[in-house]
């Protein structure tokens, strides 16, 4: 095997060594013409000719490919080693997107790898390619997560595939093996649509479709065993998607999709039907990140329309819609829905007390908290009763598959549609947070600190943390936990290593959440200080002095920050260099509640009861 240090035919200076499989070695190398930093994929010594002809035509194979997501071959050497050079691609496994939540930006990335790779799959299936091995392993991400399919050393070419099968030979990854390869029958694109399903499955659920305690037994439940379905393992997949995925998983080659093109349009239909639904609950989803997948561009905003209400809501309430409405939980005892168009009004609904958190609608129910710790299930869109529970100790709710997840009292629950307790967490002291959900494990916070994490499919313990008291709830982004301390200190807590990675001191009150995007956090102070943070350092990117008070939690969408503030106005700010684009006085009263952002409609609801809408000029 090649040692770091060791030069390959005068250019390539080997550096480290970062993998190896069956018939190759893979090793990071500097390609020194060129001074760039490149993988480097030489054959073992000793094998078979066989096995050597099958690295050639994986060579061959890949140089003859051009696409987005298949990696790209530079060199090929032929002297005293067999090896070719490919780009480095160190972002990942495929499988590192997951487990899928339904945080929207997570999501829309998720969704677009594998549609990069669907694509990728297409693009190598219409040039009689097979691949015969797709695995995470041979989905890499690049630092920007971009897939790149590779090592096609099991490539078959379509028409030499009866050939190869009838000498019984059987090769591929167990965990990922479609029936037919298991059982050494005839392969085709339909095989790699099945590895595909399997990788889904994987990257969606974080377990593989099938294990067992060898490779045999794994590939007997391929052909015989029982899929368990998806969101039985993760609630936050989709329908759509685990539907995808479990028709990818046919037993049969004709009962999966038709090509791969027919999956990428399947893809491409899931991804605009979720980028949609941003805007039904709190801050955009259930990790609170504040992101919504598309909505006006600040800089030419223009008021469409103003309605006056008897009272607005309050803090921590905040706007959500469904169904192409919008929904106000008021102080005045009531939920409203209005017309996104013209904010005229299309229905009220009574409630117990005043409505301080979100309306939620889900699952064609509106679900309602009010003050008094009550929560209401109103059919949607009659608003007949369908139970209410009085003395409940409500304080949030978020929907959890099709169930949700509920704080309470001194607990976090999980409860069906119909009320019924599904589990159960038991916290020492009075919570005082909404739920959030991040990589399958749900978040609360009770009055002394104390944050709990716990397993949010079985409602297990899996660890607390204390910090200092949260006014505000925390939110999460890519497996990073951001605490907001009332007293104005924020803490990022890496959630695999459970401990706090840094802390930044904002030396102020913090009301509001924190918002993510990409790999920037966002935090306003009480005083008006604005902050963009590093979400890896936790070091100042910029800063805005807002010269106002702020309670309510900002929001992104088009590339931009929206902020309103206790002296009645609204902001927006770039989110690249905190460049104020936007500004106007909505009221002479304050705005508590977070703006909302409804397709490209952006509106927002000042504690006087004025209702008022802005779209891009």
């Amino acid at each position: 095997m090649l040692s770091p240090g060791e030069l390959i035919d005068k250019r390539y200076l080997i550096s480290d060594h970062l993998g190896q499989g069956g018939m190759a070695y893979v090793f990071k190398a500097i390609d020194q013409h060129l001074d760039r930093t490149i993988a480097l994929k030489v054959l073992r010594p000793h094998l078979t000719e066989t096995d050597k002809e099958r690295f050639r035509r994986e060579i061959k194979t890949l140089a003859s490919l051009n696409h987005p997501g298949i990696v790209t071959i530079y060199d090929l050497g032929r002297e005293e080693h067999i090896y070719f050079t490919m780009e480095l691609v160190e972002g990942g496994l495929f499988t590192e997107l997951g487990p899928l939540e339904t945080e929207v930006s997570c999501l829309q990335e998720f969704l677009k790898a594998a549609i990069t790779v669907a694509e990728a799959l297409v693009y190598v299936h219409q040039r009689g390619i097979v691949h015969r091995d797709l695995t995470p392993r041979n989905i890499l991400l690049t630092a920007q997560k971009q897939p790149k399919v590779m090592d096609f050393g099991l490539v078959q070419l379509a028409e030499s595939t009866r050939e190869l099968t009838r000498t019984g030979l059987t090769l591929g990854t167990p965990q990922y093996m479609a029936p037919e390869q298991a059982e050494g029958k005839l392969t085709g694109a339909h095989t790699d649509l099945y590895a595909f399903g399997a990788v889904l499955y994987k990257a969606s659920t974080g377990v593989s479709p099938f294990e067992a305690d060898n490779d045999q037994a794994v590939l007997y439940q391929h052909v015989y065993g029982d899929l368990v379905p998806v969101r039985d393992l993760n609630p936050w997949v989709p329908e759509g998607l685990e539907q995808l995925i479990h028709h990818l998983l046919a037993k049969k080659p004709e009962q999966r999709p038709a090509s791969g093109m027919a999956v990428v349009e399947q893809l491409n239909s899931i991804l605009i039907n979720e980028s949609q639904k941003t805007s039904r609950q709190r801050l955009a989803s259930p990790s609170q990140t504040g992101y919504y997948a598309a909505g006006p561009y600040a800089k030419n905003l223009k008021p469409i329309w103003q309605q006056k209400l008897a009272e607005g809501p309050q803090w921590p309430s905040s706007l959500a819609a469904g169904n192409g409405f919008i929904f106000l939980g008021l102080r005045s005892e009531e939920i409203q829905v209005r017309h996104p168009a013209d904010g005229s009004l299309q229905a009220s609904f009574e409630a117990p007390d005043e409505v301080n958190i979100p309306p939620l609608l889900h699952q064609n129910t509106l679900y309602a908290l009010s003050r008094d710790g009550s929560m209401s299930a109103l059919n949607w869109p009659g608003g007949k009763k369908r139970w209410v529970k009085q003395n409940a100790h409500a304080i949030g709710v978020i929907p959890a598959g099709n169930n949700l997840l509920l704080s309470r009292k001194n607990f976090l629950e999980k409860i069906s549609p119909d009320a019924k307790s599904l589990w159960r967490y038991e916290t020492e002291s009075l919570v005082s947070s909404l739920p959030i959900i991040h990589r399958l494990q749900a978040f609360v916070v009770t009055q002394e600190g104390w944050v709990h994490g716990v397993d949010a499919v079985t409602g297990a313990a899996k660890y607390k943390i204390q910090v200092g008291d949260m006014a505000a709830t925390p939110s999460a982004h890519n497996g990073q936990l951001y605490l907001p301390e009332r007293s104005g200190e924020l803490h990022a807590f890496e959630l695999s290593k459970k401990e706090v990675s840094w802390t930044f001191d904002l030396e102020s009150p913090l009301w509001a959440s924190p918002i993510c995007w990409q790999d920037r956090i966002f935090i306003v102070s009480w005083e008006g200080a604005l902050y963009c943070l590093s979400s890896k350092t936790g070091h100042e990117i910029w800063a805005q002095s807002i010269n106002a008070s702020v309670t309510a939690t900002p929001v992104i969408a088009a590339s931009s920050l929206f902020l309103a503030t206790e002296q009645g106005e609204l902001l927006a700010f770039d989110l690249i260099n905190g460049k104020l684009l936007f500004k106007d006085k909505v009221s002479t009263s304050p705005i508590q509640a977070s703006p909302l952002v409804f397709g490209e409609t952006l509106i927002v609801a000042a504690l006087d009861g004025t209702l008022k809408a802005y779209q891009s000029s």
